[in-house]
């Protein structure tokens, strides 16, 4: 991509056509406000993405809730389309999800930060999260938006 941007967008407002469920996410009606609870811990600092994009090294975007990566592309990277023709995307990812459910393992916080190599979620002391200098500068330089615990 030639852009990844990470930003606050708020909460896609939920609704139904026809009455029934399940409700659908209308992504041109925002609230920007919603009672959700954020994890305490670091998070990826707003802007600019692309280059935790790029691979799956571990270094990768912490987001919260109301928050996305917008993403562009350059058009010309994509041939033409013929008549009548409309072009379809997948997105396939290499990621990590980890939320406040009572079930979630180590859902109260941030950390620890899950990884590749390790052997289960939570991990025991004989594991840990990368430390090599590549990943020290990932969490220094990104990883910067601090959020406190609720009081």
């Amino acid at each position: 991509c030639s852009q990844a941007d990470l930003h606050y967008r708020g909460y896609p407002r939920e609704y139904s056509p026809d009455g029934r469920m399940p409700n659908l996410l209308d992504y041109a009606n925002y609230d920007m406000t919603v009672p959700f609870k954020k994890m305490p811990g670091r998070y990826t600092r707003y802007g600019d993405v692309r280059e935790l994009l790029e691979r799956a090294d571990d270094m990768y975007v912490i987001m919260g809730p109301g928050e996305e990566v917008s993403l562009e592309f350059p058009a010309d990277a994509f041939p033409e389309l013929g008549a009548g023709f409309v072009r379809s995307w997948i997105l396939k990812t290499d990621s990590f999800c980890k939320d406040m459910d009572p079930y979630t393992a180590c859902g109260e916080t941030v950390d620890p930060l899950p990884f590749h190599a390790m052997t289960a979620y939570p991990y025991g002391p004989e594991e840990h999260y990368p430390e090599t200098p590549e990943h020290r500068r990932y969490r220094e330089t990104y990883n910067t938006r601090i959020v406190e615990p609720a009081r």
